[in-house]
C-alpha cells in the first residue's frame, strides 16, 4: 500500500501529517518567539522553507518524515537548547493542539484512559508504525511505540514531552516518566513508562 500524500506525491517512505509542522512551528513561536521561528524557517532548505513560510504545507497533506527530523534539527541548531527544546515543543503542541473543545472531554477521562486512547490518536500523526499503551492503571502506564521507521532521537523526545502534557491535562500530578527501551537516534522503537498520583 502506497502512503498517502498531499495533492502531489512528494516521496514513498513514512511520512507524517502536516499538522505536526504546523504545531511545531506554532509551539515555537509561542515559546522563543516570532524571531527564533523565522531564524528556523530561514535555516531550512528551499523546498520546506517555502513551503512553511508560504502555507503550502497543509494540515491535512502527508509530508516525508525526513523533513519532519530537519525542522527539529534545525530548531535544536536555532536554539543552541539540545533536546529541552525539543521536549517543550512536544508539550507545547500538545497543550495548544488538545485543549479548546477538547478541554472538558481529557478533564473527564482519567490518565490511563487517555493514554490508552492515544495509541488510536497516532496514526492520525504517522503513517508508520503504532503505538500502544501497556499495563494502563491508576498511576501507571507503558507506552509502547514499535515500527516507527524514520524515528529519530529529537522526535522520541518530542513524543515524550506530549506524553508528559496528555497527563497533566487528564490532572495526573507527580509525573514521572522513564525510558525503559529505545529511542534512540536511529531506533524504531520506543518503551516509556509513566508513573504519577
Amino acid at each position: 500500500m502506497e502512503p498517502r500524500t498531499s495533492y502531489k506525491s512528494i516521496k514513498l517512505g513514512p511520512n507524517v501529517k502536516g499538522l505536526a509542522f504546523r504545531s511545531v512551528m506554532r509551539s515555537l513561536e509561542h515559546l522563543r518567539g516570532q524571531e527564533t521561528t523565522n531564524a528556523v524557517i530561514d535555516s531550512l532548505p528551499r523546498e520546506l522553507r517555502e513551503g512553511l513560510r508560504y502555507g503550502t504545507i497543509i494540515a491535512s497533506g502527508w509530508y516525508p518524515i525526513d523533513w519532519y527530523r530537519t525542522v527539529l534539527a534545525s530548531i535544536v541548531t536555532t536554539t543552541g537548547d539540545g533536546e529541552r527544546v525539543v521536549k517543550a515543543i512536544g508539550r507545547e503542541s500538545t497543550r495548544l493542539d488538545l485543549t479548546g473543545v477538547y478541554k472538558l472531554v481529557y478533564k473527564l477521562l482519567s490518565p490511563e484512559t487517555l493514554l490508552t486512547l492515544t495509541s488510536r490518536m497516532f496514526s492520525n500523526y504517522y503513517d508508520t508504525g503504532k503505538l500502544e499503551a501497556q499495563d494502563a492503571r491508576k498511576g501507571h502506564v507503558r507506552m509502547c511505540w514499535s515500527g516507527c521507521k524514520g524515528f529519530d532521537r529529537n522526535m522520541w523526545i518530542e513524543l515524550m514531552g506530549s506524553s508528559e502534557m496528555m497527563l497533566k491535562l487528564a490532572g495526573a500530578t507527580n509525573i514521572r516518566l522513564h525510558a525503559i527501551a529505545g529511542g534512540g537516534p536511529e531506533d524504531d522503537h520506543f518503551e516509556l513508562q509513566g508513573l504519577w498520583t
